[in-house]
Parts: C-alpha cells; structure tokens; sequence
C-alpha cells in the first residue's frame, strides 16, 4: 500500500494539470478579494454590521472552500482529469498484473486523491486570506484565543468535506466508463447539492417572514442542515459550535465518505478492466 501510494502521489505531482490549479488558486486568491473590494469596499457599505460581518478575510478565506465556488468546483474537475489516466492508459491493469489487490489500488486513488485536493484547497484558502487581509480585518471584533480555537475546528470541518468530496470523485472514477462522464456527474452532484441548499435557505426564510406548518420548517432545516453543499453557509461563519452544530457538520460528511468508498470499492472489485 506504501509503494502504490508513493508511485500514485509521484504520477500526480507531475501531472502538468497540477501547475493549471496552483495558477488557478493563486489567481482567484488575488482576484476575489479585489472584486470585494470594488463591490463593498466603499466606507458607507463597511458601516453596514451586516455588510461588515461578511465582507471579512475570515469569511472569504471559508467560502473558498465552498463546493461550488472557484477552486471548490474546478480543482476536482481537473483531478478527475488526473486520476483518470490511470484507467484509460491501462496503469491500473498493470498494477493488478503486478500483484497489486484491487483495494489497495483503490484505497491509494482515494488517500492521493483527498491529499491532493486538501493541498490545493488549502494554498488557494491561505493565499485568500493573506491578500484578503490586506483590504480587509480579519472580523469585526478583535481576535481572541476563542477565535483561534473556532478557526481550527472549522479548517478541521472543512477537510472532512473535501475528503467527502475526494470519496465521491474516487468513486465516480471507479464506477465511470470515461472522464467526460465522471466531470459531468461531479459537477451535476455538486450543482445538485448547492442548488437544493440554496432553496432551502429560501424557504427558510419565506418561514420566518410569513409564519407556516412548524413540521414542514423543521423538515426543511433539517435537509438544509445536513446539505453538504450548504455548509458553507455554516463553517466559519460564527464565532462558535454548540454540540448540535458539530453532530451536523461531522455526521453527514462522515456518513458520506463511508458509504461512496464502500461503493466505490465494491464497484471496482467488480470492474471489468480491459
């Protein structure tokens, strides 16, 4: 398992791909937080609490990890790129000859896939912070050993939503013919996920305004809550997690990679590779 994963990572870190995303996350690492400035750097929008509680380093830094945002969306379409190689150019056949098992080939896609993805989210969300704190604080109100624990355990919870994502791009490259296909799934999973957040959140507050059936709002926050998608309305955005808020954010990313590499795995030690 050490060998595969070592030739995996190697493969990948060569792929010329690799330099497209790093241009990537640096160019909308310094393009975002320019485009926030000439949206909302005026001093009468800045004056606004609830302008000013969004229009923070902090808050661009978390959205970057944003499933259907800049790098969020295109850095697995290009790894899908990547890791599919391995498929059409017959490199997992030969592992198989070579006496590699099927799960360690698998289990290695997945790890090199999450440590990849990890990797580019992270110099992307670090890079928009940095210029982001050029133009902006990093919140509103002083930062305090609280906020430095807060941070922590937000940047925890967004990497178990990227090794979500990791687990669900490992399994369409498990379960798809080709990479057109596995790019076009992604991205209507990932669409899918962000749309139905989007609705939910209007609903919610179609709720709050005109009042309704307290089961069906409880129905809708509980779907809007456990929406991967959405978690970006929630990770990084406050200044604190009760228990039920971590029990949201951890049990569905967590259920999730469980059940797509379990998926995944079963699915590949079925494919038939020619």
């Amino acid at each position: 398992m050490t060998e595969l994963l070592k030739i995996d990572l190697r493969r990948v870190l060569k792929d010329k791909l690799l330099i497209v995303v790093g241009i990537l996350a640096a160019t909308f690492a310094l393009i975002t937080p320019i485009l926030y400035v000439v949206l909302f750097g005026s001093q009468d929008m800045m004056d606004d609490p609830m302008i000013a509680n969004l229009i923070t380093a902090k808050s661009q830094f978390f959205q970057n990890f944003s499933m259907g945002n800049n790098l969020g969306l295109i850095a697995p379409v290009l790894l899908a790129i990547v890791l599919c190689k391995d498929f059409s150019f017959g490199t997992v056949r030969n592992k198989i000859i070579a006496g590699k098992s099927r799960t360690s080939i698998y289990l290695s896609l997945f790890t090199v896939c999450s440590v990849t993805l990890i990797a580019a989210m992270l110099l992307s969300s670090f890079l928009t912070l940095g210029v982001s704190l050029i133009f902006f604080d990093y919140q509103p109100t002083d930062f305090t050993g609280s906020d430095f624990v807060y941070f922590l355990v937000s940047l925890a919870l967004e990497i178990l939503v990227l090794i979500f994502m990791a687990a669900l791009l490992s399994w369409l490259c498990a379960v798809a013919k080709n990479v057109g296909t596995v790019i076009v799934l992604y991205v209507a999973i990932s669409f899918g996920l962000v749309m139905i957040g989007s609705i939910t959140q209007v609903v919610i507050g179609l709720f709050d305004m005109l009042g309704g059936s307290e089961t069906v709002l409880k129905i809708v926050q509980f779907v809007d809550r456990i929406n991967i998608g959405n978690f970006a309305v929630y990770i990084g955005m406050g200044t604190e997690y009760s228990v039920k808020d971590i029990l949201y954010l951890t049990i569905s990313p967590a259920f999730g990679i469980l059940f797509f590499t379990t998926l995944g795995l079963l699915k590949f030690n079925k494919r038939d590779l020619k």
